[in-house]
């Protein structure tokens, strides 16, 4: 009987990705986004631009990598933020049983949290089992592993980087959560929350770039997982079933 549940479910899952014309343009998107990563972006070299801006070639170093903004307040501040945020959405789901006004978004901050949670768990287990250097750790850039293209063959014997996606810019692009979750009931509110998500990821990324930590490659990688794991948490559990 929960086998035939499961089905179930995927199959009415699969009929609302069909008739839900916001998900099939965001998947469309999501493909064209990462076709041209891999076809595109790679000879632009954007990464190594970008990282040679913050790069001390005299010192060998990156100048920047322990700035005390940088490092507590924008890496460690913002990282912690962003965990406040998840875990606030989640009490907020609990506190609804009891609240009236905000009973009818209980399951939209119970999305939010398990969006969070997934997407950011995912890009930390991709790049914990990645061979990618950090920046900071190439030869390149004065450390001891050496550098190869991404989805690419690594060097035998490499020691593995676990620096691909970036991990830390994950949280800002998890605020995209807020828009999948609260689309239906609070459109204007979650398109904000949209912008606000692009924003504080790709600011949490580029102090990432600026110590030395990422690519800018990493970064958008980071993005894209993120927005895929959201896609498919809105595509199986939505917070709201559209009326047909």
């Amino acid at each position: 009987m929960k086998i035939n549940g499961h089905i179930k479910h995927v199959v009415q899952a699969s009929m609302r990705l069909l008739k839900d014309s916001v998900l099939v343009r965001h998947l469309m998107l999501s493909c064209v986004v990462a076709i041209l990563m891999i076809l595109i972006y790679p000879p632009l070299q954007w990464d190594s631009f970008l990282t040679d801006l913050f790069f001390d070639t005299e010192q060998q170093r990156f100048p920047l990598k322990h700035a005390p903004f940088l490092d507590q307040w924008m890496h460690t501040g913002l990282k912690w933020l962003m965990v406040a945020v998840a875990l606030g959405s989640l009490c907020l789901s609990f506190i609804a049983f009891g609240v009236d006004r905000i009973k009818p978004y209980q399951k939209s901050f119970a999305c939010v949290f398990i969006g969070m949670t997934i997407s950011t768990t995912m890009v930390a287990l991709l790049k914990h089992y990645n061979l990618h250097g950090c920046p900071w750790d190439l030869q390149m850039y004065g450390g001891t592993l050496p550098f190869f293209d991404l989805f690419s063959a690594p060097p035998l014997g490499i020691e593995a980087g676990r620096c691909f996606p970036a991990g830390h810019p994950s949280g800002g692009f998890a605020l995209l959560a807020f828009y999948y979750a609260f689309g239906h009931h609070l459109p204007l509110f979650a398109k904000r929350m949209c912008y606000l998500a692009l924003f504080a990821g790709s600011i949490m990324g580029l102090t990432q770039i600026i110590r030395g930590a990422h690519f800018l490659s990493h970064v958008l990688w980071s993005a894209w997982v993120v927005w895929v794991c959201l896609l498919m948490l809105y595509w199986l559990w939505p917070p709201q079933v559209r009326q047909t």
